[in-house]
């Protein structure tokens, strides 16, 4: 018991000075490195892509986090008991994490100072992603929500590419306010160290220590108003670093479990990014060019100080890492209602951000969910058009048309057909269905044409919005045009073969009775 006690008594002492190391080398070398930046003219000016700040900002912090970080470490070098002698042991395994890293700040670095477009971003990246799988950081089992992990096997290399690259552009892309991204860098840290401590994993809790004192130092200087910015050499460096160490953290865990803590924990960062591609998607634009539609964006535009946006998301982000490690002893909790709970929080926040995108996913799926009379809807649809590809007369097209008319609420139809024979039907709403003339009213005109894209006729329908809805589906449109076109042509064979047109005639109705030069309109009520 007694050298268990001394043990921890040391291991405790070294945590602790770590961290006090890491926080008093970051808070004094940032400044020297905003020197540096500003006599270098390494500047984050206005106006160069989507910025709201005013005024230029220095923007290496990256460089002063990771020289915070590393002579932290260094630290450990020069005291001699058991914590820094398995550090030393492990000094192979720290080397396999911090080459790759170190890459990803150099490419931020160069980002920072000369500018990179998206094609050199993503190609190192992905290199220093295959650096460190080689070195055996690897992503090769899944938490299964039924009880165990799923081994991957072959899909080990991709999802350790996707995971490493995707949060480190997350951290990126979150690098929006003075503070925001290194703030949910401190909170993603301090969860993986929690859960390291949990695990007894001791050199997980060095880094982990080491980094959370360097981003904690820096933060006195980022935190608005900032006078230092990130930069890409820190977000990505950050997002890298926190992705391999959430590598590291779970893989050797042996609570299948704790595979999902990463991703709960780095729950800001991962909504915004994953939110971010889904909208450009959906407005058809550009996935890599920046915009000021970010949470923290639509935040602003609702009145918000940038303080208290920062500060809001703050709160976000610890309560996703207090969330995450519910996972470190998962034993009696509802896992699967927490999770959806969650994600439905989640949901109704991003809504009420006023999105148009979710604006519009959230009317179509109530008109998915709410309006089930619209798969009925089409069906009818289809069998009407069924009828029409066995329609052989102008009247089984009336019969035909009249029943589709009924199915879609349609206000008024007009079919044309040039012939021979001429044939012109208007089909009159009924007074139920008739408009009162205050309601938005939309048309559809479906031009009937032949196999030889010769236009034969034309077929009109309109309704109002609010009865009709859009009445049918887009698709059903090609299949009427097609069908009903058809039926005309054997209509007008058939009609052409028993009473040939008389030659005064200009066109005859359906029944085949000759009309005046005007060509009248037959009228029937639906």
């Amino acid at each position: 018991m007694g050298l268990q006690a001394r043990w921890t008594n040391d291991a405790m002492k070294t945590y602790l000075a770590l961290f006090i190391l890491a926080l008093g080398l970051s808070y004094a070398v940032t400044p020297l490195v905003r020197s540096l930046a500003i006599r270098w003219g390494i500047l984050d000016r206005p106006g160069q892509g989507p910025k709201i700040h005013e005024r230029p900002i220095p923007r290496l912090g990256g460089l002063a986090i990771y020289a915070a970080f590393l002579l932290a470490l260094s630290g450990l070098f020069v005291v001699e008991n058991r914590v820094t002698v398995h550090f030393r042991e492990q000094l192979p395994q720290i080397l396999k994490i911090l080459g790759p890293s170190t890459l990803i700040l150099l490419l931020g670095l160069y980002d920072d100072v000369r500018g990179a477009n998206a094609r050199i971003k993503f190609s190192v990246q992905a290199m220093a992603a295959v650096l460190l799988y080689i070195s055996g950081v690897q992503i090769t089992r899944m938490w299964n929500p039924w009880g165990g992990t799923i081994e991957l096997g072959l899909l080990s290399l991709p999802l350790t590419l996707l995971w490493l690259m995707g949060i480190t552009n997350a951290f990126n892309l979150l690098d929006g306010l003075d503070g925001l991204s290194a703030g949910a860098a401190l909170f993603a840290t301090l969860t993986l160290l929690v859960a390291a401590l949990f695990y007894q994993q001791p050199l997980l809790i060095l880094l982990t220590l080491a980094l959370a004192g360097a981003i904690a130092g820096f933060l006195r200087y980022n935190f608005a108003p900032a006078t230092i910015f990130l930069g890409d050499s820190g977000s990505l460096f950050l997002g890298f670093l926190l992705g391999a160490l959430a590598i590291e953290s779970s893989q050797k865990s042996t609570t299948a479990i704790a595979v999902a803590i990463p991703v709960v924990s780095f729950g800001l960062p991962i909504v915004d990014t994953l939110w971010t591609l889904i909208r450009r998607a959906l407005s058809r634009r550009p996935l890599f060019q920046g915009d000021l539609e970010h949470i923290h964006h639509m935040l602003l535009r609702r009145g918000w100080t940038r303080r208290r946006v920062v500060l809001s998301l703050y709160a976000a982000c610890a309560a996703c890492g207090l969330f995450s490690l519910l996972f470190v002893n998962p034993q009696g909790k509802p896992i699967g209602l927490l999770l959806f709970i969650l994600g439905v929080s989640v949901l109704i926040f991003i809504q009420s951000l006023g999105y148009p995108e979710a604006q519009e996913l959230q009317h179509a799926l109530g008109r998915a969910l709410c309006r089930p009379r619209a798969l009925t809807r089409n069906i009818q649809w289809r069998r009407v058009i069924a009828e029409l590809h066995h329609a052989g007369s102008f009247g089984e097209i009336d019969a035909a048309l009249a029943r589709m008319l009924e199915i879609g609420r349609i206000q008024v139809a007009e079919i044309r057909w040039t012939g021979p024979p001429m044939w012109h039907k208007v089909i009159a709403p009924s007074r139920s269905a008739a408009s009162d003339g205050l309601a938005p009213v939309w048309s559809v005109r479906i031009p009937l044409t032949n196999a030889r894209e010769e236009k034969r006729g034309e077929f009109r329908f309109q309704s109002t919005f609010a009865e009709s809805d859009l009445v049918v589906a887009p698709h059903l449109l090609e299949l009427l045009q097609q069908a009903l076109t058809e039926a005309l042509e054997r209509a007008s064979r058939r009609e052409t073969s028993v009473a040939p047109l008389s030659s005064h005639s200009s066109g005859i109705s359906h029944a085949g009775a000759p009309e005046d030069s005007r060509q009248r309109l037959d009228t029937i009520p639906r």
